[in-house]
């Protein structure tokens, strides 16, 4: 799914399931990069429109479980794992990883 002559980058998307995250993830996907999204989908507003915006991403996840990865139907290069960015030791086990290596952060806590 890379762009002819262009590298992919591996990116991790905080609040993947807001409207600006959801967005910017399947953009990235879309255009073959490595995108990993995060969100803790708390009820700051209706649950079920980021549960829809996932499904518009290919995850497909009516109630996501706590740190479980979810992988896209549609794009093999993105995943989701629902956790909250205030959990720093679930934010450094993701760094760890090596699953990424630029960060765009859409999401907040409150």
């Amino acid at each position: 799914m890379e762009a002819k002559g262009k590298k992919s980058i591996k990116v991790l998307v905080t609040g993947a399931a807001g409207f600006i995250g959801s967005r910017l993830a399947y953009e990235l996907a879309k255009r073959g990069d490595d995108v990993v999204g995060v969100d803790s989908i708390n009820d700051y507003y209706d649950t079920r429109l980021k549960y829809g915006r996932l499904r518009e991403c290919g995850i497909d996840c009516n109630e996501a479980l706590w740190k479980n990865e979810y992988k896209s139907d549609i794009f093999p290069n993105y995943r989701f794992i629902r956790l909250s960015i205030d959990d720093k030791a679930s934010v450094d086990a993701l760094f760890e990883m090596n699953l990424t290596t630029t960060v765009l952060h859409t999401g907040f806590t409150i």
